[in-house]
């Protein structure tokens, strides 16, 4: 199943944090952008992606940024949330390209309920346009890799035993 890009615009790193847990279950591919250009060289040659555009308190700003983002991926389904309700700012918005607009306080379960409905949409419009651009997710860490700042502080044969067959730990051989 290929993953489903999901684009985050925003000054502050608060609705990423928020919404990865919220999606865990989908093969979404988290990019977060903090500029316009960030956000333009994200959605270059993607097909259909999901784009949350926090406008904070800063309006003219994300609405020129959605009239940016809906220009470089013109099917993507954008989300524009105006926390502080600013009058007009909702009706130009879509004007502009925005698929839905949330003015006012939002709750994280809300806005990942609204991103979970529109997943399989974009993942059937991707396919439907048969191409993507949209990079592949970073590979999982390995399990063991949180052990690594711990075993840091050991010598080097507590770590790789010369003996192939020897117990790390106990540095006798495993067979007699």
């Amino acid at each position: 199943m290929p993953s489903l890009a999901v684009l985050i615009h925003e000054r502050l790193g608060n609705w990423a944090r928020q919404l990865r847990p919220r999606l865990l279950a989908w093969p979404i591919r988290w990019i977060e952008t903090r500029s316009t250009t960030d956000l333009e060289a994200a959605l270059a040659g993607m097909a259909c992606p999901i784009v949350l555009i926090d406008l904070a308190r800063r309006p003219r700003a994300g609405l020129e940024d959605l009239d940016r983002a809906a220009q470089a991926a013109p099917n993507a389904l954008i989300l524009v949330l105006d926390p502080q309700a600013h009058e007009g700012v909702a009706t130009l918005a879509r004007e502009l390209g925005a698929t839905h607009v949330l003015a006012g306080p939002v709750t994280p379960p809300s806005v990942a309920e609204l991103i979970a409905r529109w997943l399989p949409l974009a993942r059937r419009r991707a396919e439907r346009d048969g191409w993507s651009n949209a990079p592949e997710p970073e590979p999982e860490p390995e399990p063991w890799n949180w052990l690594g700042p711990l075993l840091a502080g050991r010598p080097a044969s507590a770590i790789s035993p010369a003996n192939p067959n020897a117990n790390p730990l106990t540095q006798r051989p495993l067979r007699a």
